[in-house]
């Protein structure tokens, strides 16, 4: 008689173009398939978000829409929503629950709380107790982390920077129930990137001017306007120099509009979302990230991997990635003089960036492989299923 497999019910809020559901997806493909049964779940998709629903269930995952789960909080939705799933959960009996993201792990976690799941885990792949909402906002949503935290059985962080700040600065969860679990990624199409001007030309540039790239949601927290003063700058020392802008968002019209303001429309080009990422890497000079508060930024990793430098601000776990001066650069929030002159530095400097992004290449490639991740999670979910049967 076979073995029965352990079926597991995995929860992300929204399957959209971004770090999750490629963290999702990947674990849901690549889990050893004797062992395991995997359910993906996901929420609703947010305004200016791109879908990959489509693309994650042509390559064999049993994938579903929450259709009720959205990313911002309404009472009468989330309900909707804890019922949606308590009732995927009765039906489909799964050993484990893991969510991913806040809105997903609130759902989630409540609805396998009141369904008597066996082993319920999170993961968090960034927090919102840090420049995303007013004081009384931000402690509700840490009180109502730690209660949730009293029902899992395992926090998964994604960097030792994320679960200091778990265990001891926002005190969610003790240092005993919290693990770190790095994220992984199919490195392979970025480290054998090879340098074109596809991207310059479609963009209308010419291939001997400097590119710069921010990518990602244009929303508040991504602080995008910190990226057009860096420009706008830069453009004041008379460096020929451009930027594209990827992704969309909330926020779209207004950078569009302080652009005009600031009179860089000719040297800022807002793409939208290109779902064939290669052809950024491949195009663009330096990666650059503004944010006010970050997890693991996926773009970093793909950037290193691809021989891209990254400039980015010193928030969350971007430490984590970044040594500055050895395989990347930091700078504070707001700090535009600081980023610029990293900028300038590498335009005037191709031995410093031919080392930064050597050293960049060799750490991706020992810690942010798929494999790792994919172990490291097994590891996981045997070492809890072994004390569950015990």
């Amino acid at each position: 008689m076979s073995k029965r497999r352990i079926k597991i019910l995995r929860i992300q809020s929204r399957i959209c173009i971004g770090g999750p559901a490629i963290h999702t997806e990947l674990l849901s493909r690549y889990l050893p398939k004797d062992k395991y049964e995997t359910i993906l779940l996901g929420g609703a998709l947010e305004p200016g978000e791109s879908s990959k629903f489509s693309q994650i269930k042509e390559k064999g995952v049993d994938i579903r829409i929450v259709k009720n789960m959205h990313r911002e909080p309404d009472f009468w939705n989330d309900l909707r929503a804890v019922r949606e799933v308590y009732k995927i959960i009765r039906q489909e009996k799964p050993t484990i629950v893991h969510t991913h993201t806040a809105k997903a792990g609130f759902i989630g976690r409540i609805a396998a709380w009141l369904a008597g799941v066996p082993i319920i885990i999170h993961t968090f792949h960034g927090h919102t107790f840090e420049n995303y909402f007013g004081k009384v906002k931000t402690q509700f949503f840490i009180l109502i982390e730690r209660l949730l935290a009293k029902v899992t059985h395992r926090i998964v962080a994604i960097s030792p920077s994320q679960k200091k700040d778990l265990v001891t600065k926002f005190r969610i969860a003790s240092d005993q129930k919290v693990s770190v679990i790095r994220l992984g990624f199919e490195l392979k199409k970025f480290l054998t990137l090879r340098k074109n001007g596809d991207f310059k030309k479609m963009l209308g540039i010419p291939n001997d001017q400097f590119l710069l790239a921010i990518i990602g949601r244009v929303v508040p927290i991504k602080n995008h306007r910190m990226a057009l003063y860096v420009l706008q700058e830069l453009l004041k020392k008379n460096h020929n120099i451009h930027l594209a802008i990827i992704g969309g968002g909330e926020d779209k019209n207004k950078v569009e509009k302080l652009a005009t303001e600031l009179d860089l429309k000719s040297h800022v080009h807002f793409t939208g979302w290109i779902e064939d990422i290669e052809k950024i890497y491949a195009g663009i000079d330096v990666l650059i990230l503004t944010s006010l508060n970050e997890g693991t930024p996926v773009t970093i990793i793909e950037a290193m991997a691809s021989s891209v430098p990254v400039i980015a601000t010193n928030v969350g776990g971007v430490k984590d990635l970044l040594k500055d001066d050895d395989n990347g650069f930091l700078c504070e929030i707001d700090d535009v003089m600081g980023m610029a002159q990293h900028i300038i530095n590498l335009q005037d400097k191709s031995e410093l960036t031919s080392k930064v992004c050597s050293n960049a290449k060799r750490f991706v490639k020992d810690k942010y492989d798929y494999h790792r991740l994919v172990n490291d999670i097994d590891i996981l979910f045997s070492s809890l299923y072994k004390n569950l049967i015990q």
